[in-house]
């Protein structure tokens, strides 16, 4: 190993990019849950009532009213574990995604002039001394930070974010995966 500093550092930055990957997905992973958490709520407050100076048409609407509220509750009722889509937009905000782009894009370059100088054993120079070498390591640069980017952005939502479907269970219980059995 002749270069020690440069593969030291080109070491270094690998890890702290996917040090920056590893913090976005976790801070998606915590506003996902937070903002899932606060969908699960009780029942809305009740509408305050009208004045009773028109009790009689209150008493009317009141009837009617109550029949469908009965069917209302019914349908509540029959509906208290029903199924319903995540609250976030299924998946990893474009800033997100931009970010560990961005953590990627290091990794992905770190790595490639790792691989170029031999581990250490050339300097960049020495490795990248034909115009051809640079492209290839650009090219190279791109197209593994777009699929790695690419397949981190699909995994984290399919797998990690709660993009699947969440139950609700009644008022005042946070909302569980259906495929947990309690």
């Amino acid at each position: 190993m002749k270069y020690k500093k440069l593969t030291l550092s080109l070491i270094i930055m690998m890890i702290l990019s996917l040090g920056g990957v590893a913090a976005t997905l976790t801070y998606a992973k915590l506003s996902s849950s937070n903002t899932t958490q606060t969908m699960s709520g009780g029942t809305p407050p009740s509408m305050p009532g009208n004045s009773q100076s028109n009790s009689s048409d209150n008493t009317t609407q009141n009837q009617s009213n109550s029949s469908s509220n009965i069917a209302q509750n019914q349908t509540d009722s029959s509906n208290k574990n029903m199924m319903i889509p995540g609250t976030q937009s299924s998946g990893l905000g474009s800033m997100q995604a931009l970010i560990i782009g961005e953590c990627i894009f290091v990794f992905s370059a770190s790595s490639l002039v790792l691989i170029a100088t031999k581990a250490g054993k050339k300097s960049i120079k020495e490795a990248l001394n034909k115009s051809y070498k640079v492209v290839i390591v650009v090219i190279s640069t791109v197209l593994l930070t777009g699929a790695l980017t690419y397949g981190t952005v699909m995994c984290a939502n399919t797998y990690l974010l709660d993009s699947k479907q969440v139950q609700l269970q009644g008022s005042g219980t946070p909302p569980t995966i259906p495929s947990q059995s309690q």
